[in-house]
């Protein structure tokens, strides 16, 4: 059922409103005033359209629709008034709203109006987990390594226990954050999920945009702000790089995992918030701990759990089950009907090193899919760097890929023909070694995986 808040301080109004919505099987809510409306969205309460009268007392609907556009609370907004101008129109339509509607209004064409909201607002929804789902595809896995990953995301998603998620940059910490939150939420709840992304505020502005502010903080503070923290409240806040929150606020975030409050700028009081803090670094955090870049109790604290991912050229195996459902995606995005990859193609995407991770794998297949004129991806639609074909080096007369082969056989004898181990004492993946071991015919039996 949609739920519709009806914000007007004459009561008849609203009684009238309530009777035409809840007639057409609307559920309604109302508040008297702009201040008390604003409190309701700021505690969560789910709306699927807010019609909001222009004039009322402490604050009216245009101040209204303004704060809900700074703090990000994006329900769609229909302004009614009996003072209809060109310029409250353009104001109002500047600030997000979708329509203004003049007193005396027709109901047929009021009713209308929230009829094809709701319909365009179920639209983007259905539209936005349709894109997520696609987007979490980026997680698609083959390898133990990932099933490993996706073990730990199961056991610690439900919980509020901090996790830091360390990795190279394009390896998916961000996709691993959200999957924490998806067993912390539900897969369906809309508790939010936000993002800070510390190198990108800069810092003179991170404070106020992550804790928030009252009106008059500060010069061109002209309204309240919520802040990062109190948007995300029931929900997961998740610091990208966190190894770049400078050092004078890391006091601050280790105030909010401990005690679950924080101050706004200008409030002089702290506030309570039920969150679940998740942080994410390409970087290692104990060299600034040693320096005293970063604080040493916070990094503890935020390293309760860690989720460590493995750069892609570590994990082949992932590569085939990545490439295939991006494929899938440019292919139906770009209208084209490719069915897979020539055999050439993929031997090509699974030597290739990757030093972007699956955020390049995901570009070069896009790429990939423009310049296919075929039903298949061959080596020509590949990037040079690609199809590059290394010529075999020699030392000392001898061809590198016979040292490559005593190299093995060594590794392999002193692991007692153990494929696992040899892995990990010449410090390369499982998938690498078996390739090796098929590539110079060393199977003959007695290799154990």
């Amino acid at each position: 059922m949609k739920r519709i808040l009806i914000v007007d301080d004459e009561q008849n109004m609203v009684a009238a409103m309530e009777m035409l919505f809840q007639g057409e099987g609307y559920e309604t809510r109302s508040a008297k005033h702009g201040r008390e409306a604003l409190e309701m969205a700021r505690r969560g309460e789910r709306f699927d359209v807010i019609l909001s009268d222009m004039r009322m007392p402490d604050m009216d609907g245009t101040e209204l629709l303004r704060v809900l556009h700074e703090e990000a609370i994006a329900t769609p907004f229909v302004l009614i008034t009996a003072y209809g101008t060109i310029e409250n129109a353009v104001e109002a339509m500047k600030l997000g709203a979708v329509d203004v509607i003049t007193k005396p209004f027709n109901k047929e064409v009021l009713l209308a109006l929230i009829s094809r909201i709701c319909r365009v607002e179920s639209l983007k929804e259905e539209n936005k987990l349709l894109k997520e789902a696609l987007r979490l595809d980026s997680f698609m896995y083959d390898s133990e390594e990932m099933r490993e990953i996706l073990s730990v995301i199961d056991k610690v998603g439900p919980v509020q226990t901090p996790v830091l998620i360390t990795g190279e940059s394009g390896t998916g910490k961000e996709i691993v954050a959200r999957l924490l939150h998806e067993r912390y939420a539900g897969e369906f709840d809309r508790k939010p999920f936000v993002s800070v992304n510390c190198p990108a505020v800069p810092e003179a502005l991170l404070e106020s945009e992550l804790f928030g502010y009252r009106k008059g903080a500060f010069t061109g503070a002209t309204s309240d702000y919520k802040g990062k923290v109190g948007i995300a409240d029931g929900g997961t806040l998740f610091f990208d790089e966190i190894g770049d929150l400078p050092l004078g606020l890391q006091p601050k975030l280790l105030r909010l995992l401990e005690n679950k409050t924080y101050e706004p700028l200008g409030t002089g009081a702290p506030r309570k918030v039920d969150i679940r803090v998740l942080c994410a670094t390409n970087k290692e955090l104990k060299k600034p701990v040693h320096e005293g870049r970063f604080r040493e109790d916070l990094f503890y604290r935020i390293n309760t759990v860690t989720i460590a991912l493995p750069p892609l050229r570590e994990r082949a195996a992932d590569i085939p089950p990545l490439a295939r459902v991006f494929l899938a995606r440019f292919s139906q995005e770009l209208g084209k009907s490719i069915t897979g990859f020539g055999k050439g193609a993929l031997e090509k995407l699974c030597r290739y090193k990757w030093p972007g991770n699956v955020r390049e794998l995901k570009n070069v297949i896009e790429r990939a899919v423009v310049l296919c004129t075929g039903v298949t991806i061959e080596q020509k639609d590949l990037p040079a760097e690609l199809r590059e074909e290394y010529p075999t080096l020699e030392i000392n007369g001898n061809k590198l890929a016979n040292l490559e082969r005593r190299l093995l056989v060594e590794a392999l004898e002193k692991s007692g023909w153990n494929a696992s181990e040899a892995a990990r004492k010449l410090g390369i993946t499982r998938n690498t070694i078996r390739y090796r071991i098929q590539k110079y015919d060393l199977d003959g039996g007695r290799i154990s995986p």
